[in-house]
């Protein structure tokens, strides 16, 4: 039997720091028999002078420029998908919005309906608005159909790592200026986040074959 199913983990990433944060949700996901997973990016809005006028930021983008640029036919062949954005002023960014803004035909179609979707965020301080951007990013997810996939805190275990992420997702503060590595907490949640992501798009995908009940998750509800 074919077990074989998609994990997207699809991000924007301003400074490298959120691309970080998604190799590991991929590394979570790959622990799933039979996940294949990609990591892609969404495409940049800022104009390329932008970036030629910021030769620091420039070259703390070479990090992660060499992962593709992900297309729409990349999300809707997913079985699940991680979202991964920077906090921008308590939101996530707006180039995941341009990319999600996009997606009117697919959510009239019902395409993303009863996928599973966990969101993972990268910030510059604590309380600098992760939990809000983690939320915000949650609500045209929950338009498109998709269902919503944390990391309670039960969960996370015990010791430090349980001070990590958030039960909405996996959060790595990085400072203001970059200067703090991922702790084995952010990289624990980031795994379990991505490992829960698989394991509920394989049950979904291979167990709605049996149980008819559902056609209540996917657009064939009527």
């Amino acid at each position: 039997m074919d077990n074989k199913f998609k994990i997207l983990v699809l991000f924007y990433s301003f400074t490298g720091h959120t691309a970080k944060l998604a190799e590991y949700v991929a590394l979570g996901a790959r622990d799933i028999d039979g996940a294949q997973v990609s990591v892609k990016r969404v495409p940049e809005l800022l104009p390329k002078d932008f970036f030629e006028k910021n030769p620091d930021l420039a070259k703390a983008r070479q990090s992660f420029t060499h992962i593709p640029v992900a297309s729409i036919e990349d999300l809707t062949s997913a079985d699940g998908v991680a979202f991964g954005t920077p906090v921008h002023f308590g939101s996530f960014a707006s180039q995941i919005k341009q990319f999600i803004d996009q997606l009117s035909p697919i959510f009239i179609k019902g395409t993303m309906a009863g996928k599973p979707a966990s969101i993972f965020v990268s910030a510059g301080s604590v309380h600098g608005g992760e939990e809000a951007a983690l939320i915000s990013l949650m609500i045209p997810l929950l338009n498109l159909g998709m269902i919503p996939i944390g990391v309670p805190y039960p969960i996370q275990g015990e010791g430090p790592e349980f001070d990590s992420g958030s039960p909405y997702g996996a959060i790595y503060v990085s400072g203001h200026k970059g200067e703090k590595e991922l702790t084995e907490g952010d990289i624990k949640i980031a795994q379990i986040l991505g490992k829960r992501l698989s394991a509920m798009a394989k049950i979904i995908k291979f167990g709605c074959a049996t149980f008819p009940e559902c056609q209540f998750l996917s657009k064939d509800y009527n």
